[in-house]
Protein backbone atom coordinates (compact mmCIF):
# COMPACT_ATOMS: atom_id res chain seq x y z
CA UNK A 1 0.00 0.00 0.00
CA UNK A 2 2.90 2.54 0.58
CA UNK A 3 4.90 1.71 -2.82
CA UNK A 4 1.34 2.74 -4.64
CA UNK A 5 0.81 6.04 -2.43
CA UNK A 6 4.02 7.02 -2.81
CA UNK A 7 4.43 6.51 -6.46
CA UNK A 8 1.01 8.26 -6.50
CA UNK A 9 3.16 11.45 -5.26
CA UNK A 10 5.36 11.64 -8.02
CA UNK A 11 5.07 14.14 -10.79
CA UNK A 12 6.20 13.65 -14.62
CA UNK A 13 7.04 17.14 -16.03
CA UNK A 14 7.91 18.40 -18.89
CA UNK A 15 10.76 21.32 -19.93
CA UNK A 16 11.62 22.37 -23.25
CA UNK A 17 14.89 24.55 -24.20
CA UNK A 18 15.80 26.62 -27.41
CA UNK A 19 19.63 26.23 -28.83
CA UNK A 20 19.85 29.30 -31.50
CA UNK A 21 22.87 28.99 -33.94
CA UNK A 22 23.52 31.89 -36.04
CA UNK A 23 25.67 31.70 -38.56
CA UNK A 24 27.67 34.69 -40.56
CA UNK A 25 30.61 36.25 -42.51
CA UNK A 26 33.06 38.00 -41.56
CA UNK A 27 36.24 39.50 -43.06
CA UNK A 28 37.76 36.26 -41.71
CA UNK A 29 35.86 34.15 -42.86
CA UNK A 30 32.79 32.12 -41.36
CA UNK A 31 31.86 32.33 -38.03
CA UNK A 32 28.86 31.12 -35.71
CA UNK A 33 27.59 31.73 -32.47
CA UNK A 34 25.22 29.51 -29.86
CA UNK A 35 22.66 30.44 -27.40
CA UNK A 36 20.32 28.40 -25.32
CA UNK A 37 17.40 30.09 -24.44
CA UNK A 38 15.81 28.12 -21.33
CA UNK A 39 13.14 31.31 -20.68
CA UNK A 40 12.84 33.87 -17.63
CA UNK A 41 10.36 32.44 -15.36
CA UNK A 42 13.09 31.15 -13.38
CA UNK A 43 11.16 27.26 -12.72
CA UNK A 44 13.59 25.59 -15.04
CA UNK A 45 15.55 23.26 -13.30
CA UNK A 46 19.20 24.96 -15.47
CA UNK A 47 17.94 28.15 -14.08
CA UNK A 48 20.97 29.46 -12.58
CA UNK A 49 22.95 27.00 -14.41
CA UNK A 50 23.24 28.33 -18.03
CA UNK A 51 24.97 31.45 -19.46
CA UNK A 52 25.77 32.90 -22.91
CA UNK A 53 28.34 35.05 -23.30
CA UNK A 54 30.86 35.85 -25.49
CA UNK A 55 29.40 33.52 -28.11
CA UNK A 56 30.86 30.97 -25.34
CA UNK A 57 27.29 28.85 -23.35
CA UNK A 58 28.91 27.65 -19.73
CA UNK A 59 26.60 25.21 -18.14
CA UNK A 60 27.48 24.15 -14.71
CA UNK A 61 25.94 21.03 -13.33
CA UNK A 62 26.76 18.15 -10.45
CA UNK A 63 29.40 16.97 -12.89
CA UNK A 64 31.31 20.13 -12.93
CA UNK A 65 31.67 23.18 -15.64
CA UNK A 66 31.18 22.75 -18.84
CA UNK A 67 32.58 25.40 -21.71
CA UNK A 68 30.64 25.25 -25.29
CA UNK A 69 31.40 27.03 -28.70
CA UNK A 70 30.07 24.05 -30.98
CA UNK A 71 26.62 23.52 -31.29
CA UNK A 72 27.08 20.08 -32.16
CA UNK A 73 29.39 19.73 -28.65
CA UNK A 74 25.90 21.36 -27.09
CA UNK A 75 23.32 19.01 -28.75
CA UNK A 76 25.77 15.87 -27.74
CA UNK A 77 25.81 17.73 -24.09
CA UNK A 78 21.92 17.91 -24.19
CA UNK A 79 21.19 14.52 -25.67
CA UNK A 80 23.00 13.15 -23.44
CA UNK A 81 20.97 13.98 -20.36
CA UNK A 82 18.02 12.95 -21.67
CA UNK A 83 16.89 15.91 -24.13
CA UNK A 84 15.30 15.52 -27.20
CA UNK A 85 15.45 17.38 -30.34
CA UNK A 86 11.50 17.99 -31.23
CA UNK A 87 11.44 20.53 -33.84
CA UNK A 88 14.45 22.22 -35.68
CA UNK A 89 13.99 25.58 -37.89
CA UNK A 90 15.87 27.89 -40.01
CA UNK A 91 15.65 31.84 -40.99
CA UNK A 92 17.57 34.12 -42.67
CA UNK A 93 17.45 38.03 -42.00
CA UNK A 94 19.88 40.63 -43.88
CA UNK A 95 22.41 37.51 -44.61
CA UNK A 96 22.31 36.19 -41.41
CA UNK A 97 21.84 32.65 -40.91
CA UNK A 98 19.76 31.45 -37.68
CA UNK A 99 19.06 27.76 -36.88
CA UNK A 100 17.01 26.86 -33.75
CA UNK A 101 16.66 23.21 -31.84
CA UNK A 102 13.84 23.12 -29.64
CA UNK A 103 14.61 20.42 -27.18
CA UNK A 104 12.65 18.51 -24.89
CA UNK A 105 12.99 16.60 -21.52
CA UNK A 106 10.88 14.68 -19.89
CA UNK A 107 11.50 13.82 -16.08
CA UNK A 108 9.47 12.49 -12.79
CA UNK A 109 10.16 15.13 -9.67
Amino acid sequence: MFFLLNASAQETRTEYLTIRVQYGKTMAGYKYEIFVDIGVAGSHSLSGKITNEEDVVTITDDSGKYEFKSDIDVLNYFAKNGWVVIQTGEIEILDQHYYTYLMERKYTK
